[in-house]
This record gives structure tokens, sequence and C-alpha cells, in this order.
């Protein structure tokens, strides 16, 4: 019981902090014009798939600085309250790696602060359909879950959830 409360707490904190408006105007630069640094293999939970062709290689490592750069705008924008255009960002960002994880964990997020429940879980599932061995991922999602099917009121499913989050379900 006290590991629900916890969590739950956690979750609200940080939708709180989610929520918070930003008093500075926005100023959008297109991701090719951008050099923010790149840590290679913190961003996707699957490795891209090796093909033969030297093309194809370069095509995967150039879209990771991408997809880099798209998530960190989606964060600032969820940050300053600016949601709409938090997911405008995933969803470019998933247009270009639809089977990143991560992405879609994200967007599930953004839209539990845009109080889109269903959309939440739908996106939440789908981000645990693709983290493959990532249980931190899994785990995330699943408290994510926990908390959209506690806000539609589905005590059962949310702690259905919370029992596959901490490993019981």
């Amino acid at each position: 019981m006290t590991i629900q409360k916890i969590i739950l707490s956690l979750i609200i904190l940080l939708l709180t902090a989610c929520a918070e408006q930003a008093t500075k105007s926005v100023e959008l630069i297109p991701v090719e014009e951008r050099h923010s640094p790149v840590e290679r293999g913190k961003l996707t939970t699957e490795k891209p798939k090796v093909v033969a062709t030297k093309k194809s290689k370069a095509v995967d490592e150039q879209k990771e600085p991408v997809i880099t750069a798209l998530l960190n705008d989606a964060n600032r924008f969820s940050k300053q309250g600016h949601s709409e255009k938090a997911v405008a960002t995933l969803e470019r960002a998933l247009r270009i790696e639809p089977k990143n994880a991560l992405l879609w964990h994200h967007l599930a997020a953004v839209r539990m602060q845009q109080q889109q429940w269903q959309q939440a879980i739908v996106m939440a599932r789908k981000s645990n359909a693709l983290a493959g061995s990532n249980k931190q991922l899994k785990s995330d999602n699943w408290a994510l879950i926990a908390a959209a099917y506690d806000s539609l009121g589905n005590k059962e499913k949310a702690n259905e959830a919370r029992n596959k989050q901490t490993g019981q379900g």
C-alpha cells in the first residue's frame, strides 16, 4: 500500500513539474542546424539492424542526433506547458524512428499531462511492446498506465498495472 502511494506521489510530482508555464518565448531552430552533443546508446532501447550496405549504416547513424534533438525539444516544450508542441515534436521523431520505445513512452507522458488517459494507456502499451528487455522503461510504462486507469476511475485495471510494474503480474 505504501509503495502505491509513493509511486502515485512520484507520478503526480512529475506531472506537476511538467505543467509549469514558461514566461519566455520559444525559438524554433531546424533540427539540421543544431549542434547538440549526443551520447551513444542512451536514446534507443534497441540497436539499429545492421544492413550490408554502407549507405544504410550511415543513415542509421545520422538518425540518432536528429532524434536526440527532437526528444530534447519535446521535453522542453512539455516542461514549459506547451503540450501540443511537445506532441507534434514527438510525432515527428516517431515518423523518423517508429520503433523507438522511449519516444512512445514520452508521448504517453505528454498525453497524461493533457489528461488524455486512454491515449496515454495506448502509447505506454506500445512502448512496452517495443521495449524489449528494458525493465526500467517497462516499469515506468506500467506506472503511467496505472495512473491513467486511476484517473479514469478504474481501480481494478490500475491495480493490475501496478502488479505488472512490480513484477507480480
